[in-house]
């Protein structure tokens, strides 16, 4: 038979306390975290209301980089990465490096993923979310890549390419991409159109400052061309954003992104006030911007 003797006792007292106490202080960590993270929460909110943007966008403890050959690729092929000063490059490399880890990339119908491929892919995604802290796009998982244009099971359709919010699967088809990635100023960009699509999505359904401030701001458009008749029938007969714009909501923003991205110069001196938005939108503050 075992007996337990008085020193046993007190040992196993003291373990109990002991877990006890860390439960405690455990809880009243995450309730303190909790008052700190709702007040500077708030106090931001305010400050987004007046300022239409965070207080800040980057903050990393440890940052990834990419290889030399990646990032000569993003040297010689992203233009937006290569007029940023040195200390944004060095966010936008991370930023890079980060989505290629956290999304997974598949070619179909034998197409190869490369470096190129990835880079190219991730750094349109960064750009458009560089004004954003968070970057990521949670309802993208996966990247598909087809060589051309393919045969959706989705929408049963040929497409250029999709974002599947429901499957969190954005596709796309590369000679496509490509097209719309070396042709810089025709505005027309499947890359950044598709990748407009999720982080829309992905802003209605995330409760951080930068998707509020994306919806509201969106919203804003809306309802200036639905009140300003006479802008909205100027921006239609101008031809200048293409008529696939006005199908619906979802690619009248997916539109006028790419537009805003291609043709900036253009779009503010004809449509300032959309091309505001569209800025604070994305809270785009770089050059050429």
């Amino acid at each position: 038979m075992l007996f337990l003797e008085q020193n046993d006792f007190s040992f196993i007292g003291n373990i109990i306390l002991a877990i006890l106490l860390f439960g405690v202080a455990f809880l009243f960590f995450l309730f303190v975290r909790k008052i700190i993270t709702t007040i500077l929460d708030g106090i931001e909110m305010v400050y987004a209301l007046f300022r239409k943007r965070p207080i800040f966008i980057h903050f990393y403890v440890f940052k990834r980089n990419l290889s030399n050959e990646q990032t000569k690729i993003l040297e010689d092929e992203f233009a937006f990465y290569r007029r940023l000063d040195s200390k944004r490059k060095s966010y936008f490399r991370h930023r890079v490096a980060t989505f290629i880890k956290r999304k997974a990339f598949e070619g179909k119908k034998e197409f190869e993923i490369t470096d190129e491929v990835k880079i190219l892919v991730a750094a349109t995604a960064t750009m458009l979310t560089f004004g954003f802290r968070n970057y990521l796009i949670g309802y993208i998982k996966k990247i598909l890549i087809y060589p051309t244009e393919y045969y959706s099971r989705f929408s049963k359709t040929t497409n250029k390419g999709e974002f599947n919010a429901r499957l969190k699967i954005l596709v796309l088809s590369w000679d496509n991409f490509i097209e719309g990635h070396k042709i810089e100023d025709d505005k027309l960009n499947l890359g950044i159109h598709e990748f407009a699509h999720a982080i829309h999505f992905n802003s209605i359904k995330s409760e951080d400052i930068n998707s509020i401030l994306f919806v509201d701001t969106f919203n804003e458009i809306r309802d200036m061309l639905s009140s300003n008749t006479e802008l909205k029938t100027m921006l239609i007969n101008s031809e200048f954003i293409r008529s696939y714009a006005f199908t619906n909501d979802s690619e009248l923003l997916a539109v006028i992104i790419e537009t805003f991205i291609e043709s900036p110069r253009a779009f503010k001196m004809l449509f300032p006030d959309i091309y505001v938005k569209v800025k604070q939108m994305l809270n785009f503050n770089f050059a050429g911007y």
